[in-house]
Order: structure tokens, then sequence, then C-alpha cells
């Protein structure tokens, strides 16, 4: 029902030198009648998106993401192994 996208942003090289690397992603919907394995289903409009977002990875753990209504912003938690908003 839904395609997911990602690419890291930056790279590993950097986590020696305690750099924040991360992962961006795109959420979107496939079309009537896919076969779910072409091109044809993320090569769409940003427009089309149902999500997107990024995470960063370093002294501390963040996810944003927007579905359309707003950036919302989380935090990872470690003693808790929970994202607060």
């Amino acid at each position: 029902k839904y395609a997911v996208v990602f690419d890291p942003l930056d790279g590993s090289s950097n986590i020696d030198v305690n750099v924040s690397v991360g992962t961006i992603f795109s959420i979107l919907r496939l079309p009537e009648g896919s076969n779910q394995n072409g091109t044809a289903e993320i090569l769409q409009k940003g427009t089309q998106q149902v999500a997107a977002g990024y995470v960063l990875y370093g002294s501390s753990t963040v996810l944003v993401y927007t579905s359309g209504s707003g950036v919302h912003m989380f935090t990872l938690d470690p003693a808790v192994g929970a994202f607060f908003l």
C-alpha cells in the first residue's frame, strides 16, 4: 500500500569524530494497480508524499517528521527507551 524511500545523511566515516549522522525518509502511497517493484512508485511529486522526515544519530537521537500538518520533533530518552515530543 505504501513505498518507503530513505537515504543516509552524511557518511559513516564521521562517527569517529562524533559528528551527527542520520537518515532522511519519504513515505508515498502506491498508485492503483502498482506492481510494487518499479521506479514509477517512487518517482512522484513531492506534494504526493504521505509523510517525510529525518533521524539524526549523535550525542542524542532525534526524529523529525511531518505528515502534512506541522512538523514534530522527538528526542530519544535512552533511560526509558522511548521517544518524547
